[in-house]
């Protein structure tokens, strides 16, 4: 291995372990949230319990915003691994604080009011976390693969969210109900910390040349960039993806306060779903690299996966059980792993280099943050209120065909008439 390759591949870890540790922690939470409202909303009960307890997980996403915008700003002055080591730190403190808060039952409501701080300071870390962390990744591929490589950013996230799941699938079948509600959920939030000091040692080794400051591209111009009709699709695109992985996500939940369905089905379901997901994205990224315009596979995948998804949904509330719950997982995650590397690539490629840190780590925070903090609750408050547990089902059914819209309206963008069906990557002075 070339010395090049070799700090290639230090940069990616580097870049990586923050996002996956995001998503290992959201995750996490998100898979035990019926046990962390039994903790810290010992009054509620059923959907109440739980619409609290995510409300709590939505709490983190509403500081992305100020996070992406002010970390953003500190990179631009200092550096990405300086802004990436500002972001861990946080992070280690708000993984912490979840781990250690005791329950309500043992100090009142003082622990609902350390959760949300916990939520909120990873919440802001989380959205300061991702332009810097993207850009260096973009800025580290090969010629022309900086859309590709990008991609193992969500890579990462399924990998986090892989092991957070297998984690709980493990105290499901290994700690009785009692022993998984009182304490056991707390496990995987203590193992998150203890990763924490390798990643710190890891963004340590990025090279000297990664780690550097450039002279930043006017910030005026660059807020202009944000109303631009490409940025804007961006955008769209982030904020169909958004709550489409968080309605997937949602499946442990779903299958345990909608379904009535024991955890260790729910998490064994999603862990093979995640698995075939991580399997799906390296495929479509192969895909991706190969063609110059894989405008006929999203298409394809589109039309056949939105109606496969709902179909699923139905059979596993006709027929609760294991085999319904691996299908359903298995469908979601395929189908959309499969369109994650050339929506992305497209999505990355849109933006332009000199400002592609701060203009896609507040985008995507802005879109998180709104979307995908209320993805959950709100699915939550409509299966309630309609009594319809194929809520989900038709929120996929809207959203996949409203990305396939907003990818191929980007595309159009991305394609100049001289260049046939070559889709051309923003230049630092590309005009916008």
């Amino acid at each position: 291995m070339t010395g090049s390759d070799q700090d290639r591949k230090r940069v990616i870890m580097a870049a990586c372990v923050g996002n996956f540790l995001e998503f290992y922690n959201f995750m996490a939470y998100a898979f035990f949230a019926p046990m962390i409202a039994k903790a810290f909303f010992p009054d509620s009960s059923g959907l109440t319990g739980l619409f609290e307890a995510l409300i709590t997980f939505g709490a983190g996403f509403f500081l992305r915003p100020l996070g992406a915008f002010l970390v953003g700003l500190y990179a631009r002055r200092h550096g990405h691994q300086a802004a990436l080591m500002l972001t861990f730190a946080i992070m280690a403190a708000g993984s912490l604080l979840m781990a250690a808060t005791p329950s309500t039952r043992s100090i009142g409501l003082v622990a609902a009011f350390m959760i949300v701080l916990a939520r909120m300071l990873q919440g802001f870390s989380d959205g300061g976390e991702v332009g810097p962390a993207t850009a260096m990744l973009y800025d580290a591929a090969p010629a022309g693969m900086g859309g590709i490589i990008s991609i193992m950013q969500y890579v990462t996230q399924l990998l986090g969210m892989v092991v957070a799941v297998i984690f709980g699938l493990v105290l499901s079948f290994t700690l009785s109900h009692e022993a998984l509600y009182d304490w056991g959920w707390r496990i995987p939030f203590f193992i998150g910390v203890a990763i924490l000091p390798f990643g710190f040692w890891l963004r340590r080794q990025i090279p000297a040349h990664h780690a550097h400051r450039e002279e930043p591209h006017p910030f005026g111009a660059t807020l202009r960039l944000l109303i631009t009709p490409k940025i804007l699709l961006v955008f769209a695109l982030i904020i169909c993806g958004t709550v489409t992985n968080y309605l997937r996500t949602f499946g442990v939940s779903y299958a345990i306060a909608v379904l009535h369905l024991p955890p260790g089905t729910a998490m064994l379901a999603m862990a093979l779903g995640l698995i075939c997901g991580v399997i799906a994205v390296i495929a479509g990224m192969r895909i991706a690299h190969r063609s110059p315009d894989p405008k006929l596979f999203v298409i394809v995948v589109s039309v056949i996966g939105t109606p496969l998804c709902m179909l699923y949904y139905a059979l596993s509330i006709t027929y609760p059980g294991l085999g319904t719950q691996i299908g359903l997982n298995l469908t979601v995650f395929l189908s959309s792993g499969l369109l994650i590397a050339p929506v992305w690539r497209l999505l990355f490629d849109a933006i332009p280099n000199h400002s592609r840190a701060f203009i896609f780590g507040l985008v995507y925070a802005v879109a998180v943050s709104i979307f995908g903090g209320l993805t959950q609750p709100l699915t939550v408050l409509l299966i309630a209120h309609f009594h319809d547990p194929m809520v989900p089902a038709w929120m996929l059914g809207i959203l996949m065909p409203l990305t396939l819209l907003a990818y191929l309206a980007l595309r159009r963008r991305m394609i100049p008439p001289s260049s046939g069906a070559r889709i051309v990557a923003s230049q630092p002075d590309q005009a916008y």
